[in-house]
């Protein structure tokens, strides 16, 4: 099983499936490549599940690749474009009138009525069969005219949709892998690590971790940073990596403080990005 391998001063073996599919493994730095493999071999049935469900989700977008904000947002832009026009068709037979139309990126639901007759919908059915939206766009317009789910209600989306029970299960087969793809997606686009390098006043090095790159240079430059730098300012920002989790930035952080000051000036001058130290050698 093919996995990217990422060693470091820990003391455990631990591995992480990207949304992409891509599988990481981060070892202590003595690790043998037997003991790696047993340990990834030994998660198999664990990989293959989460593997299994990205494979879903690219089955239900019809792309290899997950979604992103970006996509999310060009999403929602074609859905004002389409979903109006479908509502004002289907108000018309169902003989209905309806109040706002809202179109966001919802983390569970695909539509919703309110009492007020204002609409809700969610922007991936633009990832979804036409039909799929059809059938959401009339059930939400069913609601006023039943606001409630009894047999009344489906007799109502029947009466335009008369396959309605086909595109409902479709939708709670293939509809929960693309609302998993949007939340890695926020997930991703969300809070940011940075592993960052400092040139302090007297050309010494300081390295650290931080959410904030911005801030955290104006608190030690204020000297409210680490005591290192305390007595070493002003220090300007020379190098900085992106994480999406704190723990492959404090990694990152761990393998550049291991590195001599020659090294890291290397580092500094060809902007590099590694895994370990033979990279820059």
């Amino acid at each position: 099983m093919d996995y990217e391998l990422i060693k470091s001063k820990r003391r455990t073996i631990a591995l992480e499936i990207k949304p992409d599919g891509r599988i990481v493994v981060r070892a202590p730095k003595n690790a043998s490549k037997t003991a790696i493999d047993d340990f990834v071999n030994s998660k198999a049935r664990w990989i293959n599940s989460h593997l299994e469900k990205i494979n879903e989700t690219n089955k239900a977008t019809g792309n290899t690749i997950p979604l992103t904000e970006e996509k999310i947002k060009e999403l929602a832009k074609k859905a004002k474009a389409s979903l109006p026009q479908k509502v004002s068709y289907y108000a018309n037979m169902l003989g209905v009138s309806y109040g706002k139309i809202f179109i966001k990126c919802q983390s569970s639901l695909w539509g919703s009525c309110s009492s007020k007759g204002n609409l809700n919908f969610n922007c991936l059915l633009m990832l979804l069969p036409e039909e799929i939206a059809d059938y959401v766009v009339v059930h939400e317009l069913s609601h006023r005219l039943q606001m409630n789910h009894s047999p009344k209600f489906w007799a109502i989306v029947e009466s335009i949709i008369p396959d309605f029970k086909e595109r409902r299960k479709y939708l709670k087969e293939n509809g929960g892998a693309l609302i998993t793809a949007a939340q890695n997606a926020r997930s991703a686009a969300g809070k940011k690590y940075y592993t960052y390098i400092l040139r302090c006043a007297d050309n010494s090095l300081y390295t650290g971790y931080t959410t904030d790159l911005d801030n955290r240079l104006k608190a030690h430059n204020s000297g409210k940073g680490a005591k290192y730098t305390k007595t070493r300012l002003p220090v300007s920002l020379v190098y900085y990596e992106t994480f999406s989790t704190k723990q492959e930035a404090t990694s990152r952080e761990s393998l550049i403080k291991q590195l001599s000051k020659k090294e890291k000036e290397m580092l500094i001058k060809k902007n590099l990005k590694f895994d370990n130290k033979k990279d820059i050698t």
